[in-house]
């Protein structure tokens, strides 16, 4: 989630790095790779890194079962904020997968407030939308919209809060009105990988201060990743977990992040929750001379912070996955609850991540997509 304007984009995302503990040290652990000891002279650091990029899935793992669409459909999606790349991707996904079956679709822009969520949501049941497709939005924050939905038939599914498999699935408030299906990476694996490129570039030694927000559902999956991973390094030290709220980027993330650099001299990698207000922080460090002090890590795939990546500006490592792949199978998942059809499980349809550096950086320029093609897949089924 970025934007061509890093102090914009922080409206959504956000720091408060309120109360900083002091980095712990723990035992070892290997995260989501499996390799054994992460911690003393006996590690394969090299090997450990090498898991720690490899693609998940290697390959395409998505449907292969066909779904026939059905004609003159709608489909709603509903950004968390428009100007945030990360909100913005899966609805080019669904908007593309939706023209390829003769679908209309139409993006609304949810602002990155609850209020502004729920209006655009009451927006797409007045154009008539068969589908509303929430895109990072927290559905207990939105009953108003989804209430207004549910009363006018529409099929609500959603994208990147990972409340489905192959992530935990949350118990229902009484009441509460929820999407039929999220689709998202494996975000608890995803943050373990994360943890595991930050042991093994480090050698075991790393001093780590760790930035979470709790307002995304998706942040708190992967947290359950990356923080016992990191933990659970003899070797390494952690931070707790300094949250941040999304008003908190735009003026008060960059300053946090530099005076807590500036004062805990021993950290050199900083996680960052995901790539806005990652961006925040590679600008705030270098305009104050501390961008050679920390490697920063996050996650999403942004072309803003592969840049940095590719260009040795601060942030080290990027956790991507595909966005556009989200749109599409979220489309796919839509059709099958339209046809009555079983879902395809795990949820998530295979939708693939990567923990990237320069080592492994896409040649093409852009926000990261899977190296194979799986649109012509999906449209096949969906045609047959």
């Amino acid at each position: 989630m970025t934007s061509k304007h890093p102090a914009r984009l922080a409206v959504l995302a956000a720091v408060a790095a309120l109360a900083v503990t002091a980095c712990s040290s723990s035992k070892t652990s290997t995260g989501g790779s499996g390799n054994g000891d992460t911690g003393g002279s006996g590690t394969d650091y090299s090997a450990m890194l090498d898991k720690a990029r490899e693609m998940v899935p290697a390959t395409f793992t998505g449907p292969t079962t066909p779904a026939k669409a059905p004609s003159g459909k709608k489909i709603a999606a509903i950004t968390c904020y428009s100007i945030l790349e990360g909100c913005v991707i899966p609805a080019n996904g669904i908007a593309k997968a939706a023209t390829a079956i003769g679908w209309q679709a139409r993006t609304f822009d949810g602002g990155g407030t609850p209020t502004t969520q729920n209006t655009q949501i009451l927006n797409a049941v007045s154009w008539g939308a068969d589908v509303i497709a929430l895109i990072a939005i927290t559905p207990s924050a939105v009953q108003t919209g989804l209430a207004a939905a549910k009363k006018a038939g529409a099929l609500i599914v959603s994208g990147s809060s990972g409340t489905s498999s192959p992530n935990a699935v949350p118990a229902a408030a009484a009441g509460q009105i929820l999407p039929a299906v999220d689709v998202s990476p494996d975000y608890k694996s995803l943050g373990e990988h994360l943890a595991n490129w930050i042991i093994a570039d480090s050698k075991g030694k790393a001093n780590v201060a760790v930035y979470g927000d709790k307002e995304f559902d998706s942040i708190n999956a992967q947290e359950t990743g990356i923080v016992p991973a990191l933990k659970a390094c003899t070797t390494c030290k952690s931070s707790d977990v300094q949250y941040f709220t999304a008003t908190q980027i735009a003026s008060s993330l960059g300053p946090q992040t530099v005076n807590y650099v500036r004062t805990h001299p021993d950290v050199d990698y900083l996680y960052s929750a995901f790539d806005p207000p990652a961006a925040a922080q590679v600008q705030a460090l270098q305009t104050a001379g501390l961008g050679k002090n920390v490697k920063i890590v996050s996650a999403l795939g942004n072309a803003q912070n592969l840049q940095f990546v590719k260009a040795g500006q601060v942030q080290a490592a990027d956790a991507a996955y595909d966005n556009i792949y989200m749109g599409f199978a979220m489309v796919d998942q839509s059709i099958r609850l339209l046809n009555k059809q079983p879902l395809i499980a795990p949820a998530g349809e295979g939708l693939p991540f990567q923990v990237l550096d320069k080592t492994n950086l896409p040649t093409k320029e852009g926000s990261w997509t899977a190296p194979y093609d799986y649109q012509s897949k999906f449209i096949a089924l969906w045609k047959s």
